[in-house]
């Protein structure tokens, strides 16, 4: 479909394409108006009560952390947000491309108090995909709530992108199920050797944003603070990818492509009204 925004006519600098380039992680600030924050946010109150066949939840010792995936198709607030704001043209941009392709939403939940610890991790090997533009998905995270690092905002390794590395998957709760993946290696200990990596964050305000890379290193600390950190994250493919649904990836997204309300064949092009293109050529 066309898209309705065009990337140029964004707010959006050439500093920060750049750095997205660069660093493989850009902050994009006030990238949302608060008009679509607002429409939101009870949309995303409203999908944690009611959880779908596609949520997860990630809470471990306390607290609680909520996942709620492909909400857009259950939801009327997150498919205006995905088909009428400018988040698919954000993208575009900060990828330099003139098409994307929506893979899913992804809201993620942290309230207070929780002892819900993101693991450092890189998103590329959870996924049901193969081709080139599985090696080229950004993923916008746009904050709901105000986040500090005391309320769990996400740190990235800048430049971790270009590592020419795919790492195992880490469990966000902690257990081994991702622990088939022969041959490839483990992360290494960013906690341990913090002084060794470019490490990024940002305190941000609601409608801020924060797009990384799929091969870009990430993680996140438990929420200690008393307030919700609720960011929408949106996954968005720049190239052909194909759908490959190997065993050691999350069963949740090979379930949702493979099964879902547009089912793909292996190996064939993701397509379908499940998985629309944003053209903005």
């Amino acid at each position: 479909m066309d898209g309705a925004f065009k990337p140029g006519d964004l707010p959006i600098s050439d500093a920060d394409v750049a750095e997205y380039d660069e660093a493989g992680v850009a902050c994009v600030r006030g990238a949302i108006s608060m008009d679509w924050v607002e429409k939101l946010r009870p949309a995303a109150d409203w999908a944690q009560r009611n959880p779908g066949p596609y949520d997860t939840d990630l809470t471990t010792d306390g607290g609680e952390f909520y996942g709620g995936q492909y909400l857009w198709r259950r939801r009327g607030e997150f498919r205006e947000f995905i088909f009428e704001s400018p988040i698919a043209a954000v993208a575009a941009r900060l990828m330099g491309t003139g098409r994307v392709q929506l893979f899913y939403d992804f809201l993620l939940t942290k309230e207070p108090g929780g002892a819900n610890k993101t693991p450092w991790h890189q998103d590329r090997l959870y996924y049901p995909l193969a081709g080139d533009g599985a090696d080229n998905i950004c993923s916008t995270w746009i904050a709901l709530d105000p986040v500090t690092i005391r309320s769990g905002a996400v740190e990235y390794v800048a430049g971790s992108h270009r590592w020419g590395k795919y790492y195992v998957p880490e469990s966000f709760n902690f257990d081994d199920r991702f622990s088939g993946h022969d041959g490839i290696e483990k992360l290494p200990d960013i906690d341990g050797h913090r002084e060794d990596y470019d490490i990024r964050s940002w305190d941000l305000e609601p409608g801020d944003l924060v797009a990384h890379h799929v091969m870009g290193v990430h993680g996140a600390p438990e929420n200690a603070a008393d307030i919700r950190r609720r960011g929408l994250a949106i996954r968005w493919i720049g190239g052909e990818a194909t759908f490959d649904p190997r065993p050691e990836t999350q069963p949740v997204l090979r379930e949702a492509v493979g099964e879902g309300p547009s089912p793909q064949t292996p190996g064939a092009v993701l397509s379908g009204d499940a998985y629309p293109v944003f053209d903005f050529r």
